[in-house]
C-alpha cells in the first residue's frame, strides 16, 4: 500500500507533536517493517525543516529527516505537478502541489490531519488514526 504523507503529519512525526505523534509513529513503524510504502513531497521536507527548526536545533531536525528518509520515498515536484496545481480548483496552492505530487507518485492514500484541504481529491484521504483503524 502506497501512502503519501502531507506536511502536517511529517511535522507531527519529526517534532513529536502531541497528541498526534503516536499515530504517525505507528505508520512510520509499519513502513520500517515493510508493511506499507511511504512517500512525501520534496516540499514537505523543506517545510518541515522550516517549521520545526523554529523550536528545535536545525541539526537535530536534519538528523531526524535523514533517518526518516530511509523509509520514505521523495515524490518529485516537476513542471507537470506545478502546471496542474496552477490550474486546479484547490483553494490553497501548496495543497494542490501536494495532491498532484501524490498523484504523480501513484499514491493510493493521502495521510493528513487536514482532510478538508483535499475535498476534491480522487485519491482516498485519511487521518493517521483513520488509516490505522482500517488495518
Amino acid at each position: 500500500m502506497n501512502l503519501f504523507l502531507d506536511t502536517n503529519v511529517l511535522i507531527d512525526l519529526i517534532d513529536k507533536r502531541e497528541p498526534f505523534y503516536n499515530d504517525i509513529a505507528i505508520i512510520a513503524s509499519l513502513a520500517e517493517n515493510k508493511k506499507v510504502k511511504l512517500a512525501t513531497s520534496s516540499l514537505s521536507f523543506v517545510n518541515t525543516v522550516y517549521v520545526v527548526s523554529r523550536n528545535v536545533d536545525e541539526k537535530i531536525v536534519l538528523d531526524a529527516l535523514k533517518k526518516f528518509r530511509i523509509i520514505c520515498e521523495v515524490s518529485n515536484i516537476d513542471e507537470i505537478v506545478i502546471d496542474k496545481s496552477l490550474i486546479s480548483n484547490f483553494n490553497d496552492f501548496e495543497d494542490a502541489v501536494q495532491y498532484f505530487s501524490a498523484v504523480h507518485h501513484k499514491s493510493e492514500i493521502i495521510i493528513t490531519r487536514n482532510k478538508k484541504d483535499f475535498k476534491n481529491s480522487e485519491i482516498v484521504v485519511m487521518t493517521p488514526a483513520e488509516f490505522l483503524a482500517t488495518i
